[in-house]
């Protein structure tokens, strides 16, 4: 944390109770209602380091202005009157004594000290520094007041649509800048640093130059290239070309959809065919086996007959053989009669199924027949597609790819041309480069680690901040301001939200200065960092902007003192003080107590 912060505010009358702000190191939350003496704070600062506008009227009964300040160097005490351009100094800062100082440089013979060497001896500028203040390299003394604008933020600051850091007047913004540069490198920049930078931008130029032509030339080859491609569609009415080949493409692919169709329904006769003759060879091969069967009984019946009859050729045995006694005749029963007509009947049997199977044998020829014909049929159809139609269809198909590809070559060729057009303005507007004339512009020596970093800060702060739909954030060099999801911050934004984005870059530059400056101011004053900022969300919300600005804001008071003067309505629910904070409320009456900055004052 920097050893340069705010102790004390006071201001002081006749009469009158001093009414006193005491303040630390870190984070300051000054509160209340309008009205109670907030924004008066902020003046009184500015009117102890040098402002010729006093922060009150003299009617209150208050004529003097008094801070105490803590630095490194050793304490300082500033006391002011009103309506006067010198101040009153107790220091303890070596070289410096106390007493009256004058607040601007004096051509008397016997000059007072100025207030502005001790602030800067303060954090640890010794001895007079000249800074340039135009491009001529016309130069200036260093002052305290030439950044001030970058510590103290005032109500009507902080809603800037343009930067809030750097001024909007010529003059006084190139010696501000400057002042930052030195606060930075501890650096001034002579002439011959500018030469340099010159070189730089010439030969910078000079590869902008021979880059933008390369592409020039790139962009005329490939146009003759595509320009040779057109050279095929010479005499040709392409979009009347177009409908015709799609108009034929629409009959062509309705063909085969049509012939295709048809094989479909051959396979379906094709498929209830052969179920059929499946069936025949099924009932082909019952009959055999049963033919078969009846072959065998024909054979079994003509035994039995053939047996039968001769059997009854065969003379009876009347003696037995082994007692040679009379044998009994018998009647024997004769099967001759049933097994003929068992015979018969099977013949005629027989005959039927000779004269089924060949009427079976008969069909299945007459579906083979069929089969034949439908699969000759399909593969015709089939080779009409293959053959015909489709290749049709493909020609047409790669007629209408190539007319589509010469509208594509001619929007080609019209980018080209545009972009052409375009490297042609950008080398025109490439600014000229005096051969015998060196200029001074400061913006050139914020070097690209500068940028990165604030390009990181700023993002890093944005996410903490709960920015809404945050994608891309960047410390925008031309216009010294940040530059949020491509847009400059009063395109898209209104004063709520410019409130809030200047806010955070004065916090981020704070942090950026801690972290990396040679000479370290250390303090930032903000005066109602949420003005006309209603995100219309609830403060407990976590995509609440209003309370991640104030958490913000605590995560970052070790960067510095931050001094944060703010209505006491617009404040989310947080507990300061808990979390480090030195919170001062100015409560107009409504509550215990102090009722605002002055004293009596109501």
């Amino acid at each position: 944390m920097s050893d340069f912060y705010i102790k004390r505010v006071t201001a002081k009358g006749s009469g009158k109770k001093d009414s006193t702000v005491d303040l630390r190191p870190g984070l300051n939350i000054i509160k209340g209602r309008s009205n109670t003496g907030k924004t008066v704070i902020i003046k009184c600062i500015d009117f102890c380091f040098g402002s010729k506008k006093p922060p009150f009227d003299e009617s209150f009964g208050y004529t003097t202005i008094e801070m105490e300040l803590h630095t490194r160097n050793g304490d300082i005490t500033i006391s002011r009157q009103l309506g006067k351009n010198q101040v009153e100094v107790t220091t303890s800062v070596p070289g410096f004594n106390n007493g009256t100082y004058d607040l601007k440089p004096s051509k008397k013979k016997h000059p007072l000290p100025i207030l502005s060497d001790l602030l800067l001896a303060s954090i640890g500028i010794e001895g007079e520094h000249q800074i340039v203040k135009n491009k001529d390299f016309d130069k200036r003394r260093l002052t305290w007041r030439t950044f001030l604008s970058a510590l103290l933020f005032h109500v009507t600051d902080i809603a800037k649509e343009t930067s809030v850091i750097e001024p909007e007047q010529g003059t006084e913004k190139t010696a501000m800048l400057s002042a930052l540069l030195f606060l930075m490198s501890g650096k001034d920049f002579s002439e011959s640093d500018a030469q340099t930078k010159k070189e730089i931008r010439v030969a910078r130029k000079r590869a902008v130059e021979e880059y933008v032509n390369k592409k020039i030339q790139s962009a005329s080859d490939k146009k003759k290239v595509l320009q040779e491609s057109l050279n095929a569609f010479d005499g040709v009415d392409v979009e009347q070309a177009m409908q015709d080949v799609i108009t034929s493409l629409q009959y062509t692919e309705g063909q085969i959809s049509y012939t295709a169709d048809q094989c479909r329904k051959i396979m379906q006769q094709i498929y209830d065919l052969q179920d059929r003759s499946a069936e025949c060879e099924l009932l082909q091969n019952r009959y055999s086996s049963l033919e078969t069967q009846y072959i065998s009984d024909i054979k079994r019946l003509s035994f039995i007959v053939n047996g039968e009859s001769k059997m009854g050729q065969v003379p009876h045995n009347q003696t037995c053989p082994f007692c040679e006694g009379k044998l009994p005749v018998r009647d024997k029963k004769s099967y001759i009669d049933s097994a003929q007509a068992e015979l018969n009947r099977i013949m005629v049997q027989m005959d039927g199924l000779k004269e089924t199977e060949n009427d079976l044998k008969k069909e299945k020829v007459e579906i083979e027949k069929q089969l034949d014909e439908l699969q000759d049929d399909r593969e015709q159809l089939e080779k009409k597609i293959d053959k015909e139609l489709q290749p049709k269809a493909d020609a047409l198909k790669q007629s209408l790819n190539n007319y589509r590809t010469y509208i594509q070559i001619q929007q080609e060729l019209q980018v080209i041309d545009d972009f052409a057009s375009s490297w042609v303005t950008d080398l025109r507007e490439l600014p000229s480069e005096d051969e015998t004339r060196t200029e001074y512009h400061p913006k050139e020596y914020f070097d690209d680690p500068f940028q990165e970093r604030m390009d990181e800060m700023l993002k890093a702060a944005l996410t903490d901040c709960q920015y809404e739909n945050l994608t891309a954030a960047r410390f925008n060099m031309k216009d010294f301001d940040i530059e949020v999801n491509g847009h400059k911050k009063a395109d898209v934004n209104g004063q709520g939200y410019c409130s809030f984005l200047n806010s955070i870059v004065a916090v981020v530059f704070r942090s950026y200065m801690e972290k990396y400056a040679t000479y370290n101011p250390g303090f930032v004053v903000i005066d109602t960092p949420l003005l006309g900022l209603d995100q219309g969300v609830d403060d407990n919300d976590q995509k609440s902007m209003r309370t991640a600005l104030f958490n913000f804001f605590i995560k970052h008071q070790t960067d510095g003192q931050l001094i944060i003067l703010e209505n006491i309505r617009h404040l989310p629910e947080i507990d300061f003080e808990k979390a480090g904070a030195n919170v001062i409320t100015f409560t107009k009456g409504h509550g215990n107590g102090r009722y605002g900055f002055l004293n009596d004052v109501k």
